[in-house]
This record gives C-alpha cells, structure tokens and sequence, in this order.
C-alpha cells in the first residue's frame, strides 16, 4: 500500500471514511506523529493527524515486553489484552525446571493500557 516512511494517515483517513459506520480494523498499527525526512508529515495538521490515530481503540493485543534497545532480547514477559471486555494483563515470563520450557505469570490487571515504567516494576518484584 505504502512504503514504510511514507505516512499512512491520508488514505487510511479515506478508507475510514468510505467505510462509513462499519468497524475498521488495522493490523499492527503504527500511527504515532513521527518526523519525516521527506517533509510528508509537516506540522501543519499535526493536531488532526493525532486526533484522528487516537480515534482508533486496540481491541486485541499480544506484545513481547523486553528491554528497550535490546535487539527484543531476552524477553522479560508480554502485555495482552485478550477481547475489547477484557483487561489489560502484563505476563512475566518464567522458565520451567531442568529446562522444559517456560510459563508465563500474569502480575498485572489493569483496565487501561499500562505504561513500560509500570510493567517493568511489576516484573522486577
């Protein structure tokens, strides 16, 4: 659809539009305001293009937690969020004696999406 440092707003906006009422969904979403060396995400509409990424709601969710600048390694545990109904839960990941594999614990339930400080505390304890 497009490059990866174009910016997607303007013809998801379209596509958001022609579906009218009808739920859309976005698979692994990117929408953050993000510099561009391009110049195609200028300041001006920036308070529109905000709006409109925060207009979205994640509904499902399965996030790796790790260290930042890590390379995604190790994984620490995962942050879901299993249907729109339920919870945000953090999982800390455990490995099993002698080797036979790893469980992951959930030690955080909370109905808005934790921020990384909040997660990493949980984990630490």
């Amino acid at each position: 659809m497009v490059g990866v440092e174009s910016s997607i707003m303007g013809r998801l906006e379209e596509m958001v539009d022609a579906a009218g009422d009808r739920p859309v969904i976005i698979i692994n979403p990117d929408l953050k305001d993000k510099p561009s060396a391009q110049g195609q995400q200028s300041v001006r509409g920036r308070a529109d293009r905000i709006a409109f990424a925060e207009s979205f709601k994640t509904i499902f969710c399965f996030a790796n937690t790790y260290i930042s600048g890590t390379s995604y390694f190790p994984i620490l545990g995962a942050l879901t969020k299993k249907k729109p109904s339920e919870p945000w839960v953090a999982h800390q990941r455990r490995d099993l004696a002698g080797g036979q594999g790893e469980v992951y614990v959930p030690v955080l339930s909370t109905e808005e999406k934790p921020e990384g400080e909040l997660i990493k505390e949980c984990l630490d304890n």
